[in-house]
């Protein structure tokens, strides 16, 4: 018997906080490649930039970057919303910390690579301003496990987009990790419209070595 769409939506807003729950208790790997792509499909420009992410002694996630030379790309700007959007939305899809401000809405029942997975419209309540770019939003749909209601893949873009462009992007989340799916991959290839170009543009980004912390960084306020 199916359940109810509420009674769907409930299970996955359990199953989503009990893995971000999870999440924040392991450090983890994540190596970006950003390209440009040319008219014949051409690597125009490159940015890497791979990363050890832990905890801190307040509990905030903290970026080591390990790798990151210098950005050979030429076409457009890699802004901070875009590597603020590679550790938070394209990782986590649903950013903002309470669930509560999306709207779920239930679509129906799919399948993910063979296996039977209920999809969500995901939306933010309030419209994304354009004015307070820090703050983003996930907008696009959302495939979760029938049986755990833990996402299976996500699809969609982040806003607010404001005078920048941000592409659409797909994270796939199939690492087993204490019987919890952890993100595994994203990946975006998509043409941007700036008002005086198009830009083909194509992310790859993986995560791994996800291993529960030992300790915690400390930090230590250091008076001027």
């Amino acid at each position: 018997m199916l359940p109810s769409k509420g009674l769907i939506i409930k299970s996955f807003i359990d199953a989503e906080s009990k893995f971000r729950q999870t999440l924040n208790q392991f450090s983890f790997k994540r190596d970006v490649v950003l390209q440009t792509i040319g008219e014949h499909g051409e690597v125009t420009g490159e940015y890497i930039r791979n990363s050890l992410f832990v905890l801190n002694d307040r509990g905030e996630r903290i970026e080591q970057v390990l790798h990151h030379p210098k950005s050979t790309i030429t076409e457009m700007r890699i802004t901070k919303e875009d590597v603020q959007d590679l550790a938070g939305s394209q990782l986590l899809g649903l950013e903002a910390a309470d669930l509560n401000t999306y709207n779920l809405i239930y679509q129906g029942e799919d399948t993910v690579d063979g296996q039977p997975a209920y999809k969500l419209i995901v939306t933010p309540r309030q419209q994304p301003d354009a004015n307070n770019m820090r703050a983003r939003f996930f907008v696009g749909l959302v495939w979760i496990d029938k049986a755990t209601f833990q996402i299976v893949k996500l699809r969609g873009t982040t806003e607010p987009h404001g005078k920048q462009r941000f592409p659409v992007f797909q994270t796939t989340r199939d690492l087993r990790v204490e019987n919890l799916r952890f993100p595994s991959a994203t990946s975006a290839d998509d043409v941007l419209h700036f008002p005086k170009r198009d830009v083909h543009y194509r992310i790859s980004v993986r995560y791994y070595d996800f291993k529960r912390f030992t300790s915690r960084l400390k930090l230590v306020e250091v008076n001027g």
